[in-house]
């Protein structure tokens, strides 16, 4: 049996198809409009990688700020339960769960039973979000992908002292106008939003082994500054980051079809 979970975002749209609970696809795609064509796309896209069709899927649930503008989903999930239920399969040692998406952020404990225990979350400020790092690159006119890698050897940081978006997007023009380079900017930014993450973190106890997923997870600068302000590293799960909660969802939907046949 093959199920699906998509997972929709504000800026990205992600799918994950499943046989037997391992990943046969996988997709992202970002968006700036049209959140259903954004999930029509990104199936069509997973789906061609391994040679399915709709009709094939037994079952698939949709997550995330967008679920209910998925038209192929045959039902929702909702984004924590999601996320929860993706690191129980791929790492039952985890006990602190770093979700950071493009515009939410959410943080939670692992008890020994395998139960959500403390739990932290915020979408009410876009700073220590991917859209803040999305809005910083495109001020800098360079991809995000490719500032956090080249950033990570950036020798003078420079600090951005706004927190809200407009503002800090301002401040970074201001700042490449006086002459500053690129990287040490974005160096700054990424330190800054790291800092705000760990801000978010200080609700709950951060207990070892720690995963990061979401979009941000990929963001290889934010990732080394969170791993050094944390004093830790994060944990390979071995999957795509920013797939998480659509796998999730999919895992879900498999375990739903399978009780429903008991």
């Amino acid at each position: 049996m093959i199920y699906a979970g998509c997972d929709l975002g504000m800026i990205s749209a992600k799918v994950a198809i499943i046989q037997d609970s391992d990943i046969l696809a996988s997709e992202v795609i970002t968006y700036e409009s049209h959140p259903r064509q954004a999930a029509e796309e990104v199936m069509d896209k997973a789906l061609a990688k391994v040679g399915l069709s709709r009709e094939q899927i037994n079952r698939c649930l949709s997550t995330g700020f967008g679920q209910n503008a998925v038209p192929y989903a045959d039902g929702t999930a909702p984004p924590l339960v999601c996320v929860h239920r993706a690191i129980r399969k791929l790492s039952p040692n985890i006990k602190t769960v770093m979700d950071v998406g493009g515009t939410s952020f959410r943080a939670f404990n692992i008890d020994d039973n395998g139960k959500v225990a403390e739990l932290a979350v915020t979408d009410t400020c876009a700073v220590g979000t991917g859209m803040f790092l999305d809005v910083i690159a495109n001020a800098l006119e360079e991809p995000v992908e490719e500032l956090s890698r080249a950033a990570l050897s950036a020798d003078n940081p420079i600090p951005i002292s706004n927190t809200c978006v407009i503002f800090a997007e301002s401040e970074v023009i201001s700042s490449v106008n006086a002459g500053h380079d690129r990287l040490d900017i974005f160096a700054g930014v990424a330190s800054g939003v790291a800092a705000k993450i760990v801000g978010h973190l200080t609700r709950i106890d951060v207990i070892e082994e720690v995963a990061m997923t979401g979009g941000v997870a990929k963001n290889s600068i934010v990732v080394r500054e969170l791993e050094e302000k944390c004093g830790l590293r994060f944990a390979n799960l071995g999957v795509d980051p920013q797939v998480i909660g659509a796998l999730g969802a999919a895992l879900i939907a498999k375990d739903e079809a399978e009780s429903a046949s008991q």
